[in-house]
């Protein structure tokens, strides 16, 4: 006899493959909704990005527009909600792919190369 059980398994990794990039479009377009902020300077620096790292503003308070630190300011706050957005994305790609039970080996590593982070952890 022939035993067939694990053609299901295939069958069921193929329609999951098959789901990916429509999941993956959709969670790019709701991480695009949502608005990750950073502040430095005390106040003087404040970006807001979307949650895929594009930026969406960045306000300046004019009393620190002379200040010798601005630019530092600037590249430390557009940094930290970039490395927001990463960790961001990279979380919902891991509950995506746990969501629909895909297991990807490595793909923790990918994450973490991807936030320059630690590796994610299961159920984080």
């Amino acid at each position: 006899m022939f035993n067939f059980g694990g053609l299901g398994n295939m069958a069921s990794l193929l329609t999951s493959a098959q789901q990916i990039p429509g999941k993956m479009q959709q969670l790019t377009e709701q991480l695009k909704k949502e608005h990750i902020y950073a502040t430095t300077g005390g106040g003087a620096v404040q970006v807001t990005l979307n949650g895929i790292g594009q930026m969406r503003s960045i306000e300046i308070d004019p009393a620190a527009r002379e200040n010798s630190q601005l630019e530092d300011w600037i590249v430390e706050a557009v940094n930290t909600a970039s490395g927001e957005a990463k960790q961001r994305y990279a979380e919902a790609v891991d509950k995506m792919a746990k969501e629909m039970n895909i297991s990807i080996p490595g793909l923790d590593k990918i994450l973490a190369t991807l936030t320059g982070g630690p590796k994610l952890t299961e159920g984080a």
